[in-house]
């Protein structure tokens, strides 16, 4: 049981630090497109999928250590991602629009609200391992 719990504490901290360094990366380039008057839903979706795909990758082989069925994990994470890109959109639109907080103090609540809805759904449906029964 505490290997278990080990385990499961060492991918939570791991899928902190990945989702640490991507969010930077999401929220670096979020700045840079926005200083650059790019629309603020097209910077959000661009900096978002940069987040994704750096995501995935360091998730797969750094983190979980899944390298099987690569292309169909890639698929559910990118579902479970951009699931998590709506509630990053509505949160945008709710705090800048509605709550006329500032943008980027609503990108980073967007931030810490979508990577916990999003590490929860890819422990259980991204990156689960499939026991093969033996028949």
């Amino acid at each position: 049981m505490f290997l278990k719990n080990n385990k499961l504490f060492g991918e939570i901290f791991r899928y902190g630090l990945i989702g640490t360094l991507c969010a930077c990366a999401d929220g670096g380039l979020f700045y840079v497109l926005r200083k650059n008057e790019l629309n603020l839903y097209v910077a959000n979706f661009i900096s978002v999928n940069l987040g994704i795909i750096m995501a995935f990758t360091l998730n797969a082989f750094f983190n979980f250590k899944i390298k099987d069925n690569l292309l169909h994990r890639a698929a559910k994470f990118f579902c479970v991602d951009y699931c998590g890109l709506v509630l990053s959109m509505l949160i945008m639109y709710f705090g800048v629009t509605q709550m006329e907080m500032k943008e980027i103090v609503v990108k980073i609540i967007s931030i810490f609200f979508v990577a916990i809805f999003q590490f929860s759904l890819n422990k259980l449906f991204t990156f689960r391992i499939v026991k093969k029964e033996n028949l």
